[in-house]
């Protein structure tokens, strides 16, 4: 191949095909055309344009990029009986509720808490007068309120019982007592 030398004359360099023109000769080939997304740029004053052609009646301009003129409603509007009750949803059936009698359930748990070992030992503890750390205070007293209450549940109530029982031995030993006070000769002490 033959050398030529750089020139800067215009008539020496070989003419080649514009910039755009191979640009166009490229994409004709198997390229894939992307697909646009969005609008073009300077859309929203050319729909405006287009807009005003198609409703020329109106003879008012109006800025494309000014929004809706409708007014807000900033105070509390009165609700209408006819808004207040839009739909009824319909209710499904419910269920009978039935009660469960948990009697042997609530013996089984007091029964439980009483032989359990634990509480046992601090029962001894007590008896003993060791001194309680806090958690085993703790641990006694909650089972304890729950020992209680099922006894309540189950009408097995200690202090009604035991009143009870107080006030049959009392009117027996006050009546006792005025008896025997009735009937002693005090001449028996001198």
């Amino acid at each position: 191949m033959s050398r030529t030398r750089k020139s800067r004359k215009p008539g020496s360099a070989p003419i080649s095909a514009n910039k755009d023109d191979r640009k166009k000769a490229v994409e004709a080939s198997d390229k894939r055309i992307k697909k646009k997304h969005g609008k073009a740029p300077g859309n929203r004053q050319k729909e405006a344009l287009v807009k005003q052609n198609q409703g020329s009646s109106s003879s008012v301009k109006k800025d494309p990029r000014i929004g809706n003129k409708t007014p807000i409603v900033l105070t509390k509007l009165p609700v209408s009986e006819k808004q207040a009750a839009p739909k009824k949803a319909k209710k499904a059936p419910i269920a009978a509720i039935r009660m469960i009698d948990n009697h042997q359930a609530y013996e089984d748990e007091m029964y439980a808490i009483e032989a359990d070992e634990k509480v046992q030992e601090i029962l001894q503890k007590q008896e003993d007068e060791i001194a309680l750390s806090e958690t085993e205070i703790e641990y006694f007293n909650l089972k304890m309120d729950r020992h209680s209450t099922l006894r309540e549940k189950l009408g097995l109530d200690d202090e009604d019982e035991s009143e009870a029982t107080d006030k049959q031995n009392s009117e027996i030993d006050e009546d006792a007592l005025w008896d025997k006070l009735d009937n002693n000769n005090f001449s028996e002490f001198d």
